[in-house]
């Protein structure tokens, strides 16, 4: 509670026409996520899986008001998120002030973010409550993903274009009802 009120009290203390976003991360393997699906009666479902497993992640921040969805894909660490935050700045160029709302995550708070922290003054990061994702709304664009891309067998180059896809076809006003930020306590009622 006393996170969630920090992150509201600050909130409220940014001038017209800040920019506010959630962001996460989430993996995406190779291997591919069996989920339950139907199938017919006395059929066995074929999946097929290759001997190998690779890994993807996948970073998102979400524009909590209009659905604007800025994404990279790499791996985890402080470089590939820095990128990530070029690409909101990018993103809204414009903005007075852009708070990025973030989990924990040690990637989060390394040395090298903080020190691209101090050079762009307009991006500030928040942090939530530590185990806390039913906080994030984009953990619900992550559970879309996963079942988008379950029960398929596909190449890396394949599971790749899967997600490009996934994010390609989704209008902002889709990413804003599948994350539902209304219902996030980091958001005040209105």
């Amino acid at each position: 509670d006393h996170v969630v009120a920090g992150i509201m009290a600050r909130l409220i203390e940014l001038p017209r026409r800040a920019v506010v976003l959630a962001e996460d991360e989430t993996h995406l393997n190779l291997l591919p996520h069996v989920r339950a699906s139907w199938t017919p009666r006395g059929a066995r479902p074929q999946i097929p899986t290759p001997g190998t497993n690779r890994q993807v992640t996948v970073f998102g921040a979400l524009e909590m008001t209009t659905g604007c969805w800025v994404y990279r894909l790499g791996k985890r660490c402080a470089a590939d998120f820095i990128a990530l935050l070029d690409q909101v700045l990018a993103a809204f160029p414009a903005a007075p002030a852009i708070v990025m709302i973030c989990d924990n995550d040690s990637i989060h708070h390394a040395r090298k973010v903080s020190a691209y922290l101090e050079k762009h003054p307009q991006l500030e990061l928040l942090y939530g409550a530590r185990y806390s994702p039913h906080d994030n709304p984009v953990e619900r664009i992550w559970g879309a993903l996963k079942n988008y891309v379950a029960n398929t067998a596909v190449t890396w180059p394949g599971r790749l274009r899967q997600i490009h896809s996934f994010f390609r076809t989704r209008s902002p006003d889709l990413m804003l009802a599948t994350a539902a930020p209304r219902t996030s306590p980091w958001l005040s009622p209105g």
